[in-house]
């Protein structure tokens, strides 16, 4: 089943960026700010600032779709593009794609695949290959993620892309159709045959590498042995 947005739509309260450049955003972070751009539908690209509990909260539910109101205006906007540190934990930037709520756009939707499947009872264990749909939908159809029930699952049962139902309206774009986004397969164990005809491990020499070992033995094998003392022969 197709789950719809969840949340209700975040309103995030921005203003114009007073300071850009580099300098301008280190400031903004500085003061619990970050930096963004709002772009889009033929209109003035505009440099904001906002909250960054405010967006990291929007960001971190899932949404794609958001409102931003600037002095007193609301716009419907696309969360395009987040910038992270070099952490990947605190946002540094984040583009927004204003939107025209008539017009297809393209985004990437997470699946959420539910339950547990009726082969897990034989010893199977769901695998899941692919974990993200991209489509083409109605802005205000965009769903948060789309939920589907892999109980009725058999050992060795499959899910392709086009047996995910979709928003109405929506079209999928990627995957292909045919292919195979999760499947129940079993866990092969390994026979205690198998780990005998590996064989034991070789120990390590610990404190010599291999190419040392092998320059080692290469010098031993074409070392002469020492030459006997020669005797100064006997006066006459």
């Amino acid at each position: 089943m197709v789950a719809a947005t969840e949340h209700k739509r975040h309103t995030l309260e921005v203003s114009l960026r007073s300071a850009p450049g580099r300098k301008g955003a280190e400031h903004l972070r500085k003061n619990g700010k970050i930096p963004g751009v709002v772009y889009g539908l033929a209109k003035e690209n505009l440099p904001i600032e906002l909250g960054a509990k405010e967006a990291e909260r929007a960001i971190h539910s899932g949404t794609h779709l958001v409102d931003i109101k600037l002095n007193g205006s609301v716009e419907h906007v696309l969360i395009q593009d987040v910038q992270y540190d070099h952490l990947q934990m605190a946002i540094e930037h984040v583009d927004f794609m204003r939107i025209d709520p008539t017009h297809k756009v393209r985004v990437k939707v997470p699946l959420d695949f539910r339950g547990t499947p009726k082969g897990a009872k034989e010893g199977g264990i769901l695998e899941v290959q692919i974990s993200e749909l991209e489509l083409e939908v109605l802005p205000l159809e965009i769903p948060d993620r789309i939920r589907f029930d892999v109980e009725h699952l058999e050992l060795h049962g499959l899910v392709h892309a086009k047996e995910i139902p979709l928003p109405s309206g929506a079209r999928l774009l990627s995957p292909p159709p045919d292919q195979i986004l999760c499947q129940v397969r079993t866990v092969k164990e390994v026979t205690p045959e198998e780990t005998a005809a590996a064989g034991p491990a070789e120990p390590e020499v610990i404190g010599k590498k291999p190419a040392e070992e092998g320059e080692a033995a290469t010098a031993a094998a074409g070392k002469a042995p020492a030459a006997a003392k020669k005797e100064a022969p006997a006066k006459k």
